[in-house]
């Protein structure tokens, strides 16, 4: 899956909201990469079901891998929860 990774420092998901629909929650298209993955269809419910969980979108950081996007993609969205650290299972409920 290349629509949704870490940020930089390990506290937060960016999500690629264009290749996301394409890659997980489309009916069709690239969503073979990970069939039933997710519940929702559109980005809409995805973010509710990021909501359900405690997690709110912020402010992405600085160079937070958008220079990896193409120019008409934009930036990645920032999702974070204080529950969901890279190396921190130990904060998982």
């Amino acid at each position: 899956v290349r629509s949704v990774r870490w940020d930089p420092r390990g506290q937060g998901l960016l999500v690629e909201r264009a290749l996301l629909e394409r890659e997980l929650l489309s009916a069709g298209g690239d969503a073979a990469a990970a069939p039933g993955a997710f519940k929702a269809t559109n980005f809409g419910s995805f973010v509710r079901q990021l909501n359900l969980y405690g997690f709110h979108k912020t402010p992405a950081l600085a160079g937070a891998g958008a220079a990896a996007l193409p120019r008409s993609a934009g930036p990645p969205l920032r999702f974070c929860s204080p529950f969901f650290r890279r190396d921190r299972p130990d904060l998982l409920v």
